[in-house]
């Protein structure tokens, strides 16, 4: 089966999953792994500020964040987070190749109700996994907004260009190997809180009170199953070449809602950009290369189609 049609449109929820190649466990914790999702997320939100992120999760072998694209930078926002993270993965791990398999997937969240189930999900994945008790107890990167207002969290991370010119300058005066700790830049990354239109309950209550009962709920499955959860020793332990034996996958929803008829109406004008896309990539095959293509989508071997009067997207490598 063929990968969906992207269409990133500007205000849209989404689940953001991707996974390591042949379901490796290059993510898998550890001081150096959290350290560089934590600056690539830090430095790929100082490029995209108004791409928004409600949750992190990074497991082992994949990560999942739920994210609102305010202004259709997603797939940009991608490529910057996802290839800067590749590289940092591969020279911690001394190794070479694909780091991520395939594109990553973007699932639509369209109401208050999927929104705040995806975000429990994505909290709560590594408990689902059998890697933890619960999420606070993960020692990889569990991130999300507990209160109303955006949180800030402390980020830092060493300038490795910097510190490698002063390690190279110190070895030719034949001088000891300078400390890192100057070299360390300190950034913020911020969480967006989970709003809703109805202000009768805190979210942050709300979440909290998810998160506590999907764990019990995932708890006692585990003991009537007679399904141990690994300890933190035991995860720590995996070695990052190592795979699952059956990696779990669930089949790719179109989107998510707890409304049918936002299903409905969803599925409606999916299946109607679908028929635009196809027509336009028809005329293009023939020949025609005025051919008009859907707002918000990515035609053949072309950038991403913005709407009349919205302006590109510019980002930095750095």
């Amino acid at each position: 089966m063929g990968r969906p049609l992207r269409r990133h449109e500007p205000g849209q929820l989404y689940l953001v999953t991707t996974r390591c190649h042949q379901a490796r466990f290059f993510l898998r914790p550890d001081p150096q792994i959290n350290e560089a999702v934590l600056e690539w997320l830090t430095r790929a939100q100082q490029h995209f500020p108004r791409l928004q992120i409600l949750a992190v999760c990074v497991l082992s072998n994949h990560l999942h964040l739920v994210v609102r694209d305010q202004d259709g930078e997603l797939a940009a926002w991608a490529s910057y987070f996802l290839g800067h993270l590749a590289r940092a993965i591969n020279r911690i791990r001394k190794r070479r190749g694909a780091c991520f398999e395939r594109r990553y997937s973007a699932e639509p969240i369209l109401d208050d109700g999927a929104l705040l189930d995806r975000l429990i999900y994505v909290i709560v994945n590594p408990v689902k996994a059998g890697l933890s008790k619960s999420a606070s107890k993960w020692p990889g990167v569990v991130i999300f907004a507990s209160k109303k207002a955006p949180e800030e969290i402390a980020v830092s991370w060493v300038d490795r260009d910097a510190y490698r010119f002063a390690r190279r300058t110190a070895r030719l005066r034949g001088e000891p190997t300078p400390n890192s700790a100057p070299f360390r830049v300190r950034g913020q990354f911020f969480v967006g809180p989970f709003d809703r239109a109805d202000e009768s309950t805190s979210p942050g209550d709300e979440i909290t009170a998810g998160i506590e009962a999907r764990e019990r709920e995932l708890g006692e499955e585990r003991r009537r199953a007679g399904r141990r959860t690994l300890s933190r020793k035991q995860v720590l332990a995996q070695s990052w070449r190592a795979a699952p034996r059956r990696p779990n996958r669930s089949p790719r929803p179109l989107c998510h809602t707890s409304d049918l008829g936002l299903l409905k109406k969803f599925s409606e004008g999916y299946r109607e950009f679908v028929s635009l896309f196809r027509e336009a990539s028809e005329l293009l095959r023939g020949g025609d290369r005025n051919a008009s293509f859907p707002d918000w989508c990515f035609p053949p071997g072309r950038p991403l189609v913005r709407a009349a009067g919205v302006g590109t997207v510019s980002y930095g490598a750095g």
